[in-house]
């Protein structure tokens, strides 16, 4: 490295420490931090704004599955009600079944006993008469 300091003369005739070359590589590289940082900010609020959208959409999907379970309890929850339901259905009919049987064997008790009270009936009234 060099320990003398020059004195340099830009284009627009000001004078300078650094040579000129050194000069201008650094006002590029200034100007492209400066690029950098903006794209930088850019970036950054871009990816503000899909982390946001991101977070809606995630919110939206967490409150489809909470509603979806929800939907799957009440199916469950309907299914074992007709289940019982059905059970409780079946066991009635079980149940007018046989009290059906005991009425249709009481009404054919009932009938032979008509049968036979019409049978003596005649017999007394044939008797009677004859």
């Amino acid at each position: 490295m060099d320990d003398k300091i020059k004195v340099c003369f830009d284009k627009e005739y000001k004078i300078r420490v650094l040579d000129p070359t050194k000069s201008s590589r650094t006002e590029d590289l200034h100007n492209e931090c400066g690029n950098f940082s903006e794209k930088i900010s850019s970036f950054s609020e871009k990816i503000s704004n899909l982390v946001s959208v991101l977070e809606v959409h995630a919110n939206r999907i967490d409150a489809q599955k909470l509603r979806a379970i929800g939907l799957r309890i009440d199916v469950e929850r309907e299914a074992d009600q007709r289940s019982r339901q059905q059970k409780a259905l079946q066991s009635l009919i079980a149940e007018k079944k046989a009290e059906l049987d005991r009425y249709n064997l009481q009404y054919q008790s009932l009938e032979r006993i008509e049968a036979e009270q019409k049978a003596q009936l005649e017999k007394m009234m044939n008797h009677a008469i004859g």
